[in-house]
């Protein structure tokens, strides 16, 4: 697991040629993993090319990675964060009007367009448009 912090979050919005979908989810969410598990199935089933992302806003790196590790919607992510700091701050860094629910779904397209925000479990219009976006924007 890694940490998760402002410079993370800058690198992340800053990849170039990289679309991704970062779940921001907390250990007590009850529809989080749901939301995991579907966008782990639409990105496979559409076939579209985007690293799959979810960063826990209630641990800190290390004090949890193995429990985190096994829960099958983890093991369905690219990338596994965990927030590293000061969560007020790092959810203002992410987004100032964020006040920490979950689950909060960042769509990042490589175009360098403005992030696409779900707060709760993106519709299936939401996924398409943000893909169709992505198949506009490729060479």
């Amino acid at each position: 697991m890694e940490g998760f912090d402002a410079d993370t979050w800058r690198a992340l919005r800053g990849a170039k040629g990289e679309a991704a979908v970062v779940v921001f989810s907390a250990t007590w969410c009850p529809t989080c993993p749901a939301v995991i598990d579907q966008l782990a199935r639409d990105l496979r089933q559409r076939g579209v090319k985007a690293q799959l992302m979810a960063v826990v806003t209630d641990v800190a790196p290390g004090e949890q990675d193995a429990a985190l590790l096994r829960d099958s919607h983890y093991r369905q992510v690219d990338r596994l964060f965990a927030f590293d700091g000061q969560a007020p701050a790092l959810r203002h860094g992410v987004d100032p009007g964020w006040r920490g629910v979950t689950p909060y779904v960042v769509f990042l397209s490589p175009q360098g367009a403005p992030p696409l925000v779900v707060t709760g479990a993106p519709s299936a219009a939401v996924f398409e448009a943000w893909a169709k976006g992505l198949r506009r924007g490729a060479p």
